[in-house]
């Protein structure tokens, strides 16, 4: 091998390398649902129009179903504030407990997080969906969230519950998780890895929970998405090897001449 091509080759293992080590470029904007355009209080988002309010997808980037979801501000809202909802506030039938039970602050540091109902009734199970862009076909890439399980003050039972994640045509689901009536399970880290087949996709978290009408509550927040990149000690092994074939390749030029 020539000293030349080593050079070049060695260079570009050692951009690699560096390329590697550098800060991931989330995908997902908006993964800590606090670009709302103003809203301060929880308030349902989505498509559902019912008991005279009509939802829309205020949360930047994300477009809601026609489910039962709901945007909080932080913990100590969502369990003292009765949210504008289809059965909240500005409803014909205001139940003036739709509140969370007690929960801990979402780990984002903006404290903000989405809640879906689960009951897998038609017009009130939930989703949350971003079209993810600037995707490369084959490459991997890895998932990563918070979630938990809660409960309305309107219900009472307890529940087990779940999120199904769909990145393109790929469905992972998360452990389903017990709920005792009247609490919250904790927030919980998961992480996924998916395969893109396309260089935009739509990811969907559905919210799938039982026993129908308690209901069963997810709560979703810090949601990021980067590509896999080779551990920068791969590159540098690489590079490693390189530098030793262009000695070798050196001392063999020098004894011949």
């Amino acid at each position: 091998m020539k000293l030349s091509k080593i050079s070049t080759a060695l260079t570009l293992s050692t951009a690699l390398a560096m390329s590697a080590h550098a800060a991931p470029i989330n995908l997902v904007q908006n993964g800590d649902f606090s670009d709302v355009g103003g809203i301060t209080d929880p308030t349902q988002f989505g498509s559902r129009n019912n008991n005279g309010y009509v939802a829309s997808d205020f949360i930047a980037n994300w477009t809601g179903n026609e489910g039962y979801e709901i945007w909080y501000p932080d913990a100590a809202s969502a369990t003292s504030v009765n949210a504008t909802s289809e059965w909240g506030e500005t409803s014909t039938k205001n139940t003036n407990k739709e509140m969370l039970w007690a929960i801990a602050p979402a780990p984002n540091g903006t404290n903000t997080f989405v809640g879906l109902d689960g009951d897998q009734t038609s017009g009130v199970q939930s989703s949350i969906s971003q079209t993810i862009g600037d995707l490369t076909i084959g490459q991997q890439y890895t998932l990563t969230f918070d979630w938990g399980a809660a409960q309305m003050q309107s219900r009472d039972g307890d529940t087990q519950e779940y999120l199904a994640v769909t990145f393109g045509s790929d469905t992972q689901d998360t452990s389903t998780i017990d709920n005792p009536s009247h609490s919250f399970t904790g927030w919980q880290s998961e992480t996924m890895t998916f395969t893109a087949t396309a260089a935009s996709q739509t990811l969907t978290f559905l919210s799938v929970g039982t026993p129908s009408g308690l209901p069963p509550m997810a709560l979703l927040t810090n949601v990021s998405m980067v590509a896999n990149v080779p551990e920068p000690s791969v590159m540098m092994l690489f590079g490693t090897g390189l530098i030793g074939l262009a000695f070798i390749s050196r001392r063999r030029t020098v004894t011949l001449e």
